[in-house]
């Protein structure tokens, strides 16, 4: 999906730089993806799968964040009473529990966490039929670039450019 987007970045920008480059004939049309996210079943139906993921996952951390609080209060509290022995097991218990926490953030949270890794599985194959879709739609109606307007983000496109409806149309046969 990236190298579509870079693709037609580049391509927009060629017209835009060199216009005697490209012909005058260069059909566009335009996609909405945040409506196309909005209406599609499959879309609607994985990004809520992430969304209650990132609500699970969410509530766990703030779980743990409580008990480190709670932990941290405790060690105050025995440090405040010269409780030394309280005070080791207390320190050695929030530093074993700081690390669990901070363990849990990056394999969940993480550049390549679980909710990362999840939600590239669910969306990456929609993407891939949201480009063949783009695809069908460019061949019916004979367009050479079909741009994302969310990638884009052009400062006015004619409604006449706009796809959408036959994209989510062309999309809604590929389940």
């Amino acid at each position: 999906m990236k190298k579509t987007i870079f693709t037609a970045t580049m391509m927009l920008a060629a017209m835009t730089l060199w216009p005697g480059s490209v012909s005058a004939q260069t059909k566009i049309g335009t996609v909405d993806v945040q409506k196309v996210r909005k209406d599609n079943p499959a879309f609607k139906s994985a990004l809520q799968e992430i969304d209650d993921m990132v609500a699970e996952f969410e509530r766990r951390r703030d779980q743990r964040q409580a008990e480190l609080q709670e932990l941290a209060g405790e060690l105050q509290s025995a440090q405040d009473r010269n409780l030394a022995a309280s005070v080791d097991r207390l320190r050695a218990e929030l530093q074993t529990k700081s690390t669990e926490f901070q363990q849990f953030m990056e394999e969940s949270f993480g550049e390549e966490g679980i909710i990362e890794t999840k939600s590239a599985e669910l969306l990456e194959p929609i993407y891939a039929n949201l480009a063949e879709a783009a695809k069908t739609v460019a061949k019916a109606r004979s367009l050479d670039l079909i741009l994302d307007l969310e990638q884009v983000n052009p400062l006015f496109v004619s409604d006449a450019l706009d796809v959408t409806d036959a994209v989510l149309a062309e999309l809604a046969k590929l389940r």
